[in-house]
């Protein structure tokens, strides 16, 4: 479990620095993010997305893990994420939401293949 947990914190860094190479190893050739904004299925769009950083996430802090192994190769992961965004590069907002991600062993490394978030209630 805390494999999953590190490998999700460093995923949360790699999103607030706009590490689009991260993001590039860790997906799966074809993933899925559904958020409050839509669902995407386009890899380059996805990796575009964290690349741009529009709303650039300056903390993000998990809490509530929790690992459910489907199989050897495969497992998901859940957390409360608290995050403070910069929206429009000025205005910093808090928001909370439930993230779940759906991973997969492929050649000893764990891939995202389904990523979502969801607002927390208040």
């Amino acid at each position: 479990m805390n494999e999953i947990i590190e490998l999700s914190d460093r995923m949360w860094e790699a999103n607030r620095n706009g590490d689009a190479a991260f993001f590039d190893r860790f997906l799966t050739a074809e993933p899925v993010s559904v958020s409050p904004w839509g669902v995407m299925t386009d890899r380059a769009a996805i990796l575009k997305g964290f690349a741009e950083n529009r709303n650039p996430y300056i903390r993000t802090d998990q809490s509530d893990h929790r690992v459910i192994r489907l199989t050897d190769d495969s497992l998901v992961h859940t957390s409360l994420v608290e995050i403070d965004v910069l929206v429009n590069g000025t205005e910093k907002q808090t928001v909370r939401y439930h993230a779940t991600t759906a991973l997969v062993r492929q050649d000893g490394e764990w891939k995202a293949a389904v990523f979502q978030v969801t607002p927390a209630g208040a």
